[in-house]
């Protein structure tokens, strides 16, 4: 991705993770009992995992060998469910210094003319990562609603067609024949990525 996209990804994870830090439900003691601490929840617990890996992956892709990876780690190694508020508040600050000022590569093999301007090409690379996460989107919006030996026969078809019209709708008959909410769902995993939702 180049800085205009990275920018974009960023923002978007940054939306949903202030929309996650704002659905953070405090669980007050039963009756009777007196806690010495706070406990909170999440909304919506699968929500904040999907959240917390994109922003990881993304991370992983674009920040390579920059600290805010392991600080990023660090923060969810340690997460704690009375602390979540104040957790969350630390990865978004993690998020949001990306974002501020995102990592510039430097050329690590000048040129010994100092007068010969360097010129980095970088849109190969770029495109791949971005493929790359496409890529993963689609493929943990599918292994989220396959079970394992549904998942094997989808591959069994891909492996025996390939890339072929006849393929493509044997995999669609066969995605039907597991149940008609299988490919909404695939679907609404695919928008509700916090990547992708953050680009509508």
């Amino acid at each position: 991705m180049d800085t205009k996209d990275i920018g974009i990804a960023l923002s978007g994870i940054i939306s949903n993770g202030n929309l996650i830090k704002q659905g953070i439900k405090f669980i007050p003691p039963p009756v009777g009992v007196w806690r010495t601490y706070k406990i909170y929840e999440f909304e919506d617990y699968q929500f904040f995992e999907t959240w917390k890996n994109c922003a990881l992956r993304l991370l992983s892709t674009e920040f390579k060998g920059d600290r805010c990876i392991k600080d990023f780690e660090d923060v969810i190694k340690e997460m704690k469910n009375t602390k979540y508020p104040s957790d969350m508040d630390k990865l978004l600050g993690i998020l949001i210094a990306c974002e501020e000022i995102p990592k510039i590569e430097k050329d690590q093999n000048p040129q010994e003319d100092n007068n010969i301007p360097l010129i980095t090409i970088n849109n190969t690379q770029n495109q791949t990562q971005s493929q790359e996460i496409v890529i993963n989107i689609f493929i943990e919006a599918i292994k989220d609603e396959l079970s394992g030996k549904q998942l094997k026969e989808i591959k069994d078809i891909i492996k025996e067609e390939g890339n072929s019209n006849q393929g493509k709708t044997i995999v669609i008959e066969k995605l039907k024949s597991f149940g008609e909410d299988i490919l909404s769902n695939i679907v609404a995993n695919i928008i509700t990525n916090p990547i992708v939702w953050g680009h509508f």
